[in-house]
């Protein structure tokens, strides 16, 4: 299997992890100078004005939404703050799976298919898709009975575009090491039987737990993704 593409990518950026401190993970920030996957010490006082957003992650799989004005530390006492997270994280997929169905409406991120590993990208719906930083990336279809047949990828704005052979009978595809996909960006992906759009998000390599990935899978919409890697931590 041999891929040919144009323009090569930037690898992601890579957050230093602070030591001896009550991490919380910056996943979103509005209005604030605070940058995605940046490691917060969660016991000192975060102090956020008027307008001022925040969206934090623990290691233990909590998720905390500060806006301002605040001054209070995110997490003064993370441990045995969360002692069942399996079930919080399931209840919070619970919740948005219920919200999505009252509404009537598919949204992107929403649990339309069951992946039998997180950690793979599926290609065959559109929405949103995480990775791990500096990992090989694995495209997943839910199907072995295609035959072989060409597959394309391009960002939205379509500065270059991929293409390889999937073998047929084959339900993954592993892209090589030389072709990465951006944190952030957009993607329209081509197959015989159809195509797709996806968009990426990276999780930064110093969020090491499973509930805070699992967490930050939730916050970003890659629901389904969140779903298989919660069942793992049964």
């Amino acid at each position: 299997m041999k891929w040919v593409y144009l323009t090569p990518l930037l690898t992601g950026l890579l957050w230093p992890m602070t030591s001896d401190a009550t991490e919380v993970y910056v996943v979103e920030a509005k209005g604030v100078d605070l940058t995605q996957g940046q490691a917060l010490d969660g016991s000192k006082p975060l102090n956020l004005a008027v307008g001022q957003r925040v969206t934090l992650i623990t290691n233990d799989g909590r998720t905390i939404k500060l806006k301002g004005p605040s001054s209070e530390p995110p997490a003064p006492d993370q441990e045995g703050a969360n002692p069942d997270v399996v079930n919080s994280l399931k209840g919070l997929l619970k919740s948005r799976e219920a919200n999505t169905s009252s509404a009537g409406a598919i949204r992107q991120g929403t649990i339309s298919f069951e992946q039998p590993d997180p950690w793979v990208v599926e290609i065959m719906h559109n929405g949103d898709r995480c990775l791990r930083s500096g990992e090989q990336i694995v495209f997943w279809r839910d199907s072995v009975e295609t035959p072989s047949g060409t597959i394309e990828i391009s960002p939205i704005d379509k500065s270059w575009s991929a293409h390889a052979i999937w073998p047929g009978k084959s339900d993954r595809l592993a892209l090589p090491t030389s072709l990465s996909l951006q944190d952030g960006q957009v993607y329209t992906i081509s197959l015989s039987e159809g195509s797709s759009t996806i968009k990426i998000h990276v999780i930064p390599s110093n969020i090491r737990s499973q509930p805070a990935q699992a967490a930050w899978m939730l916050e970003v919409g890659c629901d389904p993704q969140a779903k298989s890697l919660i069942g793992k931590l049964d």
